[in-house]
């Protein structure tokens, strides 16, 4: 699924950059504020503004890119510190089977000194 995903993006990426490439002379002009009245003229205004093709394609490729990135960092941030604390503890639980394995081992080793003592003492 993540490897379908990853495709599906690049090939929006890739279809951005051809559009860009045979949309690069070409321009559009945008109403870049709301409309005014002019009461005397009788007319109304508008402000617009001419861009070019390619930088309003990669404009908006940008924006949707940094909106990505922006909604699902924190869920990878909390993704990681959650795998993190798994993490420790694992070690934590790691360093107590070890200690225990340590004290079971020490109390064997006693348990086969006093078996041996004991045996010494009955003879």
């Amino acid at each position: 699924m993540k490897l379908v995903l990853q495709i599906i993006a690049f090939l929006a990426i890739f279809g951005v950059v051809f559009l860009t490439i045979l949309n690069g002379s070409d321009t559009i002009t945008l109403q870049v504020w709301a409309p005014s009245y002019d009461a005397v003229a009788q007319t109304t205004m508008h402000a617009t503004k001419t861009f070019n093709v390619a930088f309003v394609l990669l404009s908006v490729l940008g924006a949707g890119l940094l909106s990505g990135i922006c909604l699902f960092v924190p869920f990878y941030l909390t993704q990681m510190e959650q795998l993190y604390a798994y993490k420790r503890e694992l070690e934590k639980t790691s360093i107590i089977t070890d200690s225990s394995n340590s004290q079971v081992k020490v109390l064997q080793a006693k348990i086969e000194v006093l078996e041996k003592a004991l045996k010494d003492a009955l003879k």
